[in-house]
């Protein structure tokens, strides 16, 4: 049996994108990346995309099904990737061409992580001021959020505890404990995400939203009321002990992988 370091031994970097509820445009936005031999691209399943998953599939996509919050898809994802710069976009973005090198570039450099700058889809005035102001604010504070796409080494990732079981911020809290690590840095290179929550909501209520959320995350809100604020459902955790099947291949674990967090 091969050991966990010769299972993907070319592989540099993984793509990592939770899907749910996708259709097949996403194919254009990431499969690119499925056939590169210095990056895999990991699609974590949680239902109702099934033609995007076959056809990623189809491309070199290693696919997990997996139920849960965004959060606990991406840290499954992350243990079982093989590369050693780990990337994770949102499904309605599209990462920028040389993500990869620009992600690898950056942290050659000495950071501790890192994202991209933001843009929208067909943006009109209000939609180019979110993402200017976005980029500001990532600037300033060194506080990206997901939206924009974040990288940053498979160690560091794992030294900061990964991705936690959240219903909503789980890049907040997963960047804030990164910058107690290190430089978190922000690169030119733009991610194209749809506006279709702004479209949906509205621009003002939307954005009002999502700053109530981030200030409650910040002065301690629980996670399933900061999930009602949002508009969503608090996902439950599993019962302990359940494990989620993986399936479309089954994925082994990468090299380094700790053991699961326990709560």
């Amino acid at each position: 049996m091969s050991s966990d370091s010769d299972i993907h031994p070319a592989i540099s970097a993984s793509l990592i994108v939770p899907i749910r509820n996708e259709g097949p445009e996403l194919v254009e936005r990431f499969g690119p990346f499925a056939g590169r031999p210095d990056c895999e691209l990991i699609a974590t399943d949680g239902g109702g995309s099934r033609e995007a998953i076959e056809r990623l599939a189809a491309r070199g996509a290693r696919i997990v099904a997996f139920e849960g919050t965004r959060g606990r898809c991406l840290d499954e994802a992350a243990r079982k990737a093989a590369g050693e710069i780990l990337l994770f976009f949102h499904a309605d973005s599209r990462p920028p061409d040389d993500a990869v090198e620009a992600a690898r570039e950056a942290l050659s450099g000495g950071a501790a992580a890192g994202a991209f700058s933001l843009a929208y889809e067909g943006a009109g005035p209000a939609m180019r001021w979110i993402a200017s102001w976005a980029n500001l604010r990532s600037r300033l504070l060194r506080l990206p959020f997901g939206d924009q796409g974040l990288f940053c080494p498979r160690s560091t990732y794992f030294r900061a505890g990964g991705f936690r079981d959240l219903p909503v911020c789980d890049d907040l809290d997963f960047l804030r404990r990164i910058r107690r690590i290190g430089r978190i840095v922000i690169r030119p290179e733009k991610t194209v995400t749809s506006p279709r929550r702004y479209r949906r909501n509205g621009v003002l209520r939307q954005v009002l939203r999502s700053w109530r959320v981030q200030v409650g995350f910040f002065a301690g809100v629980a996670p399933e009321t900061l999930a009602r604020w949002y508009g969503g459902r608090a996902t439950r955790p599993e019962p302990a002990g359940r494990r989620p099947s993986v399936e479309r291949p089954v994925l082994a674990p990468g090299p380094t992988s700790p053991p699961r967090r326990s709560g």
